[in-house]
């Protein structure tokens, strides 16, 4: 493997344990503050029951219920409950 392609190689691991840590801190934030409203298994519908189809539609659905949990989350709290929830159970690919 050239230098190049190495150095790609690189970021892309990087890039992929950056994801890792968005999932877990989001996972982190919605068990604190959205698994006292309901659970889980609401995320596990087949897809054509979704209101979910998209990643943008994802992040639209938890910042409409964000207000519901009575915190004010951030802008990377919100990114990261949607890569966990997109991981863990809507697998969209954009």
């Amino acid at each position: 493997m050239n230098k190049h392609g190495l150095i790609l190689g690189f970021m892309a691991l990087f890039a992929a344990s950056a994801l890792a840590q968005d999932a877990q801190r989001g996972a982190l934030a919605y068990q604190t503050y959205c698994g006292g409203c309901h659970y889980e298994r609401v995320h596990d519908r087949p897809p054509e029951r979704s209101v979910v189809k998209s990643r943008t539609m994802l992040q639209a659905q938890v910042m409409r219920w964000a207000p519901q949990t009575r915190h004010e989350f951030t802008g990377d709290e919100i990114r990261d409950i949607v890569e966990y929830l997109d991981r863990t159970h809507y697998r969209i690919s954009e």
